[in-house]
This record gives structure tokens, C-alpha cells and sequence, in this order.
């Protein structure tokens, strides 16, 4: 019996060319820290600690601490020297990007929907940024924080998708199995949380040979949870 959806962001419940908002991103961003790291290594390196956060969780650490100590490792750059820049960067530069991102209004009254009829719901994106900017990023989309009993975020989670830790952190976060919860994402990836119990809604189209719980559109969510058929 499915207890909990958790809904990924990106393609999902708004409309965002990942590639391009992180090239924006960037563009944006490396600037700030030009007195320190030029802002072709600095664009480098961040992506390069950021595939080493997702691959390598510590244990006990938040991705945000996995983050910082490899970045501060290959920049030579402290943390008490990185972090207020970061800071400074997401309450006055981050909100530009809020162009790039579209509203999907079905998207929404899904969400709304859901928690209307008893279902916990979080956020299922990976947890690339930090709690502020994804709160920013779903009220972009037409939401809240509020619509969210659990948003993943860089300085609170201890691990990034694919890897099976995020999943488990999220059921445990809202206080149910992972076989109780059903993931909503347009990214074939996804499909890993299935070795989990957990049940995956595919929106899009799949090829034939791919197996997963549900395949269509939002639409097509909100008939099953009108029809009781979760």
C-alpha cells in the first residue's frame, strides 16, 4: 500500500533544460570566487566534487561536508573562506535563474491532490543544492516548502541518487517503508529505486524491454490516485 509519493523537480513538476540552467549556473557563480580560483578551475573543480559527493558519501556526513571537503582539498581554499561567498551567491545571484525554469500547472494540482487524499509527500530530486535554493526552486514551480514533509537538500541529506542511501533516507525521513513509497520522475535512472520495493511512475514513454510500475503522463497519476488504484 503506498503511503508516500515523492515527486522529482526537474522535467517533472517544471520545465528546466538541466544543461542549461547549470551552464547559467555556473556562469553565474564562478565569477564570485574569481579572486581566489580562476573561473574556468573553479567551474571545473565543482563539478568534479560534486560526481565525487555523489559517489563517495561519508558516513555520517551531510553531502554538503562530503562536498566541501573535497573542494576545499583541491582548491586549498577553508571552508570558513568558501562558505559565506556560497552564501552571499544564493540569496543575491541565485534567483536569476528563476527564467529558466516553467511552471507545470498539472503538476501542481497533483501535489495538491496527493496530500488531499492522506498521501505524505517529499521532494525526490537529488540533493545537488542547498535547502534554500531548492525551496526557492519549488516556489519557481508553482509550489511550497509546505507542500513537502521532506525536501532533500545538500546541508541535510547524507546521500545523492542514484545511490540507494538517498532513497532509504527519504522513507525513513518520513517515517515509512521504502516498499510504502512511490517515486513520480521522467529519469530512466530512477529505476534503481525499484531494488528498493519502492514503486516507480515513469512519466513519459518507455521502450518496451524496460520494467517499471507505471508509465504515462501526470494525468494519468491523478486518475490513479482518484481511482484509489495505488
Amino acid at each position: 500500500m503506498i503511503q508516500a509519493i515523492l515527486f522529482d523537480i526537474e522535467g517533472t513538476l517544471a520545465k528546466v533544460d538541466g544543461a542549461d540552467f547549470m551552464r547559467n549556473y555556473l556562469g553565474i557563480l564562478a565569477p564570485r570566487f574569481a579572486h581566489l580560483i580562476s573561473p574556468d578551475k573553479f567551474s571545473k573543480q565543482l563539478l568534479k566534487s560534486l560526481e565525487t559527493m555523489k559517489n563517495e558519501p561519508k558516513p555520517g556526513q551531510t553531502n554538503m561536508q562530503t562536498f566541501y571537503d573535497d573542494f576545499s582539498k583541491a582548491t586549498g581554499h577553508s571552508f570558513q573562506t568558501l562558505r559565506p561567498i556560497f552564501e552571499e551567491f544564493y540569496e543575491s545571484d541565485f534567483p536569476t535563474l528563476r527564467c529558466l525554469i516553467q511552471t507545470i500547472p498539472l503538476g501542481v494540482k497533483v501535489v495538491e491532490y496527493a496530500i488531499q487524499q492522506g498521501f505524505l509527500t517529499a521532494v525526490g530530486s537529488s540533493p545537488l543544492l542547498p535547502l534554500t535554493a531548492m525551496q526557492k526552486q519549488l516556489r519557481w514551480a508553482g509550489l511550497t516548502p509546505e507542500h513537502f514533509k521532506v525536501i532533500p537538500a545538500l546541508d541535510n541529506f547524507h546521500y545523492c541518487k542514484p545511490h540507494l542511501g538517498f532513497f532509504r533516507e527519504v522513507a525513513e525521513s518520513l517515517g515509512v517503508k521504502t516498499d510504502s513509497c512511490l517515486l513520480v520522475s521522467e529519469h530512466i535512472e530512477d529505476i534503481i529505486c525499484r531494488e528498493l520495493g519502492m514503486k516507480l511512475f515513469f512519466v513519459g514513454t518507455l521502450e518496451s524491454e524496460v520494467e517499471t510500475d507505471y508509465v504515462g503522463q501526470l494525468d494519468d497519476l491523478f486518475r490513479l490516485i482518484s481511482q484509489g488504484n495505488l
